[in-house]
């Protein structure tokens, strides 16, 4: 342990501390300690930019958690968060950062920086001794991957003659050689030195010369096609480099004659100057990079933890809708979270993909602090399986790699753990504490009750394109399309399936979506709320994203929208997969994702249609702004028998455009001209996509006017697309994202890159009897009035018979009756400013441009105008 400045160890604070690595959790972090203490001790608090830590592996180094075991070394530590302990132990402050590598890598930072090799461009530094260390630095950076690097840069685990590099290249093999020659057993290689010194055992020079030749066969590929101008060794083993070095520099000599090698003086001390480099020069530096500032990546505010900072007006939509729970049933802070935490003793903190989780324990942590409690942390991390293997086990699931589908996944959650450590754990009698904490904390043994924190998925988004997050089982971030695909086929799935085996459990539920605070509730509460919803009218809240075709209309109208976003392309109304249901209690907001809805209430909400759906809720709407936007792309939807077994989706994306506002000359592509020639359109497209050039759409596809008040009809295979100009309510079935896409006009989305193209998808599932005269006929839907009364009717907007859903449109000046028969209902206001709806047990006003739902078990309700003009109200539902 050191401090070090400019690359330059403060001998003063050098410290050399022995440690018993097979001690326990306390003994080995005490014996750290006392080393940091002296070396900080030395040098004013101030002067401190940071804290790198050279450490061997398994570990996880982003996070700080060590994955060490079974090697009779600091196996007490397995699973225990060390970045976390020494920040507390220590007295850091949260600005100052703790870093954490490899051993071996931080050897090799500390030569390229500092030693000989500092004036060489592409080095490669390795440690020997119980095993193989390497570390390749190209301009005094580590190099994990490219070209002439071994995955993640390890050397050791790479095949070598009949076995891996570190069999032949060890201490062990030393041993075992000799021993196998020679009939003076020994126990160490250190015993091979000091024979090969007295100059009088030929067996030890020997092997030495077999390690050096078998040393210079297994670097040599790799010095040559990474280029490197230096290797530098370090490790115990290099001491005898005198008996090796020879035959290691006879094959270099061979292979690669301009390598300088280099016999490093201090491994040690190099790994210290290494990991002192892991430190970024100052703290608190406001020119940070964006990445490193960015925690979630949106110009959409967070929902805000109090209610005292939204205004609801009469004909205003409102973006944060909510349900009150009554007087004290939501709780802010993490100061009460901990102090049930301390009531409880023992307990496992589980949730769902995306929840900051170093944030959680950090803030619970400094609450147990003041109060001199000891805490036993247990992180669910440590005991998943490598990233390899979780990769090799979800690929499956994902499709080709540039595809953007993959397919639902029936993964379980036990599957990418390893079971058998984790149910070794279990909680220490001597901590006035002890929590097992992270996703899959529900696994665990203990016999205590769960803390679930959930995660909006709009926010999970934000945080995605941030790259502040991973996918379940990957240490770091991906591009934005594979994480989503990852997050929808694979990830959601296996926790929605986990949440669903943890109900009986939960006893406690918490909102994770603001960074440094929490909202959470008894769930006996929120199960009751989520009783009272399943009876009355429901709205989610809805969420809202730029894209290439965005219009200015919800900009325009939504007062609570960041108004300096480009456009708003999408605004989830319904799409309940990615919305949540706000609760409300003294003021304090908390959101649950919907499928607690329908894991608790699914027969009620759905009543008549519960057995076919399942969990599953059947209807989305969604709004498509094009007003002052461009064309969506021209696209389609697959059929049943394709979503299911190529996708796992149990039912298919069957839409329709409900136009609830146009500009003059609006339009809708739908359906294909009479004279439409598979060929040929498909070759247009083709072309378009590999020479760039623009398709004459409206030769094979067909325009319609489109006004407010008409219902296109989309079922599977129709080729479509919204022209520029309208606002659409897209009435569909729930699966939203799989759209086949076959020209997008060769514009660029958001980002500046082409979005994907899927031609191949489309023709696969496009319908081309959809055409002439009959597209008039049977895609546009034609209204007819069911039902009348004085100052009532009912306007039936038959659907297509591919679709399960109908559309009525509910038209009056005063009040209508509706009966949802057993059957749920989804309603949004499209013409008026605002209704009440009133069920048995409550009224509850719905602006223009909201969407709610109507329960089966509501039975009997009122809609109630509150305009002076007749209302007009939108009602899907299943046939």
């Amino acid at each position: 342990m050191a401090c070090v400045a400019c690359g330059r160890i403060l001998e003063d604070t050098f410290s050399q501390k022995p440690v018993t690595a097979y001690a326990s959790r306390d003994v080995i972090i005490g014996q750290w300690l006392d080393a940091f203490e002296f070396s900080l001790s030395k040098v004013p608090s101030s002067r401190i930019n940071g804290v790198g830590i050279s450490m061997p592996g398994p570990f996880d180094y982003s996070n700080g958690i060590s994955l060490i075991q079974g090697v009779n070394k600091y196996d007490e530590l397995y699973g225990v968060n060390v970045k976390e302990v020494l920040k507390t132990k220590l007295g850091f402050t949260e600005d100052l950062p703790i870093h954490f590598e490899n051993d071996a890598f931080c050897f090799g930072l500390g030569e390229s920086l500092t030693g000989v090799a500092a004036s060489c461009h592409k080095v490669i530094a390795i440690t020997l001794g119980t095993g193989l260390g390497a570390a390749f630095l190209a301009g005094g950076k580590i190099q994990k991957e490219g070209i002439g690097v071994p995955p993640e840069g390890f050397l050791y685990n790479t095949p070598f003659k009949d076995g891996i590099a570190e069999d032949y290249l060890s201490t062990a093999w030393l041993v075992s050689q000799f021993n196998a020659i020679s009939t003076k057993r020994v126990r160490e290689a250190k015993e091979i030195y000091e024979r090969a010194l007295s100059g009088n055992d030929s067996f030890a020079i020997d092997i030495f010369q077999s390690f050096g030749k078998n040393l210079g066969e297994c670097l040599a590929p790799w010095v040559k096609s990474f280029g490197a101008e230096c290797l530098i060794i370090g490790g115990n083993i290099s001491k005898a480099s005198a008996f090796f070095l020879q035959e290691l520099q006879q094959v270099f000599k061979q292979h690669c004659p301009t390598l300088m090698i280099q016999i490093a003086k201090e491994t040690e001390l190099a790994a210290i100057a290494g990991a002192a480099g892991l430190v970024q020069p100052t703290r608190g530096n406001e020119n940070a990079t964006e990445s490193t500032q960015l925690w979630r990546k949106t110009k959409q505010p967070l929902m805000p933890l109090e209610i005292k900072s939204i205004t609801e007006s009469k004909g205003e939509y409102n973006l944060y809708p909510f349900t009150s729970l009554g007087a004290q049933k939501i709780f802010s802070g993490f100061d009460s979270i901990a102090e049930w935490i301390i009531s409880q003793k023992v307990v496992l903190i589980d949730g769902y993909v995306g929840v900051d989780w170093m944030t959680v324990r950090r803030e619970l942590d400094d609450v147990f602090n003041k109060k001199e409690l000891k805490v036993q942390w247990v992180d669910t991390a440590a005991f998943l399986q490598t990233e390899e293997e979780i990769d090799a086990i979800v690929a499956p699931f994902l499709g080709e790699q540039d595809s953007v589908w993959g397919r639902k996944t029936d993964l379980l959650l036990k599957d990418l753990y390893n079971l058998e450590h984790l149910h070794q754990v279990q909680p220490d009698a001597a901590c006035d504490i002890c929590i097992f904490f992270g996703i899959g904390a529900g696994l665990s043994s203990w016999d205590a009750p769960i803390v679930y924190i959930d995660l909006p998925k709009n926010e999970l988004q934000h945080r995605m394109a941030a790259g502040s997050i991973c996918n379940l089982g990957k240490t770091k971030p991906e591009t934005a399309a594979a994480m989503y695909k990852r997050f929808y086929f694979v990830d959601w799935e296996i926790l929605n399936r986990f949440r669903l085996q943890l109900l009986s459990r939960i006893a406690l539920v918490a909102d994770g979506q603001w960074q440094n605070e929490i909202t959470w509730s008894n769930y006996s509460d929120v199960k009751n709320g989520l009783g009272h919803l399943a009876k009355n009218a429901i709205r989610v809240r809805p969420w809202l994203a730029p894209g290439a075709w965005g219009g200015q209309w919800l900009k325009n109208h939504i007062k609570e929208l960041n108004k300096e976003e480009v456009n708003y392309a999408w605004s989830f109304e319904l799409i309940v997969p990615e919305n949540g249901l706000v609760f409300e209690s003294d003021g304090y907001l908390l959101e649950v994702a919907f499928d607690w809805l329908m894991l608790q209430e699914a027969d009620a909400v759905l009543g008549k249609d519960a057995a076919r759906f399942g969990l599953e809720f059947p209807i989305r709407f969604d709004f498509l702004d094009t007003i002052d936007g461009g064309n969506l792309s021209i696209q389609c939807h697959p059929r049943l028998d394709y979503i299911r077994k190529q996708f796992g989706e149990t039912i298919t994306q069957d839409e329709t455009y409900y136009i609830v506002d146009c500009q003059e000359g609006a339009k809708v592509y739908l359906g294909f001209q009479e004279d439409i020639d598979p060929e040929k359109f498909r070759s247009e497209l083709e072309r378009s996509l590999e020479e760039k050039v623009p398709v004459a759409i409206e030769k094979y596809v067909q325009v319609h006017p489109s006004h407010k008040h008409d219902l296109f009809l989309i079922p599977h295979g129709t080729v479509h697309s919204s022209g520029a100009g309208n606002l659409v309510l897209e009435i569909s079935a729930t699966p939203y994202i799989f759209t086949f896409k076959m020209y997008d006009w060769l514009r660029l989305d958001l980002n500046g890159k082409p979005r994907p193209i899927n031609i191949d998808h489309a023709f696969r599932n496009l319908n081309f009897e959809r055409k002439g005269e009959l597209v008039k006929k049977e895609l546009i839907s034609h209204p007819a009035v069911l039902e009348k009364g004085s100052n009532w009717q009912v306007v039936h907007l038959p659907t297509h018979p591919d679709h399960f859903y109908d559309v009525h449109r509910l038209e009056f000046s005063e009040t209508i009756t509706v009966d949802t028969e057993n059957g749920c209902h989804v309603l949004m206001l499209v013409e008026g400013t605002s209704i009440v709806v009133e069920t048995e047990e409550v009224q509850q006003r719905y602006n223009f441009a909201e969407t709610f739902v109507i329960p089966a078990a509501a039975g009997k309700y009122r809609l109630v105008n509150e305009g002076k003009e007749m209302a007009k109200v939108i009602k899907a539902f299943i046939k």
